[in-house]
């Protein structure tokens, strides 16, 4: 374990010693993956020392902006989770884990285990959100949707750290749901996940995003044969009825493992996407 003397200390030490060592925050993914013998890295590199540099969630010219280092306590301890654009993450926090793993765990470990049952990429998903990255050649901003290409595969140097999370400011006219499905309420991978971005206008859908823990690849992505569908008309239970009959299959690949077989998931991402989108309206309205 190397235990650097601050950020910079962190990223030169990184750069020299790169993919041997990983950088860790929480550790509650990377801790398990050590011990299952599908990580092996030569050093761990702790960054929990500098929460109080990189734990934070500000408005800044009109976006939104989320240190890497945030926990998911700390989120819901945030704005977010009151303002009714951004319910989404509460709804998130609602279903994850216990609160000994909310602590430690962060949104950028979130986003950096890369997989499907990786709740937050699901959500911010829909908010188009965009990620910086840091080394010591400096930073870059690469869209979530760009950075996460393949299971627990990054677009990203051995040697860059995931820094913040940054996406646009939403109208008012505008919120965000995410559901999960499983057997039970707490503690749960989820069979199925699903997050909404919805924005109405005299009930006609101005815009629409749909994300859902797995699409076509072993990822979260996005619907957007579904979403294209959607946008302009108007918002009603018939319209939401024939875009997850006949658009969401023509698009969704589902496959059946040994808790649940194609056909029941997707038939659970129709019903989570109609409930999603529901919330979502219901939030807009003023409702919870």
């Amino acid at each position: 374990m190397y235990i650097p003397k601050n950020l910079d200390d962190a990223l030169e030490y990184l750069d020299k010693n790169a993919p041997d060592a990983i950088p860790i925050a929480g550790g509650t993914d990377v801790l398990i993956q050590i011990r299952e013998g599908k990580l092996k890295p030569k050093v761990l590199v702790d960054l929990s020392g500098f929460r109080n540099q990189l734990s934070y969630v500000k408005r800044i010219d009109g976006k939104i902006v989320i240190g890497a280092l945030t926990s998911v306590a700390e989120l819901d301890e945030s704005f977010l989770v009151k303002d009714k654009r951004y319910l989404g993450f509460a709804d998130v926090s609602a279903k994850f884990a216990s609160p000994v793993l909310k602590a430690l765990a962060t949104i950028g470990g979130n986003i950096g285990v890369a997989v499907s049952a990786s709740d937050y990429v699901t959500l911010l998903h829909v908010l188009n959100a965009q990620v910086k990255l840091v080394s010591v050649k400096g930073e870059r901003i690469v869209p979530l949707e760009k950075l996460i290409v393949e299971k627990r595969t990054l677009a990203k140097e051995p040697n860059e750290i995931i820094y913040e999370i940054i996406f646009n400011e939403t109208p008012e006219n505008s919120s965000t749901a995410f559901m999960k499905f499983d057997r039970r309420e707490m503690i749960i991978t989820g069979y199925v996940t699903c997050a909404v971005y919805l924005q109405l206008k005299d009930n006609i859908i101005e815009d629409v995003r749909i994300a859902f823990d797995r699409v076509s690849g072993r990822i979260p992505g996005r619907a957007k044969k579904t979403e294209e569908f959607l946008r302009g008309k108007e918002f009603s239970l018939d319209v939401i009825r024939q875009a997850y009959n006949e658009v969401l299959p023509t698009e969704m690949k589902r496959k059946s493992d040994f808790r649940a077989s194609a056909e029941y998931r997707l038939d659970m991402s129709k019903v989570m996407m109609k409930r999603a989108l529901l919330k979502a309206k219901s939030r807009i309205e003023g409702g919870a």
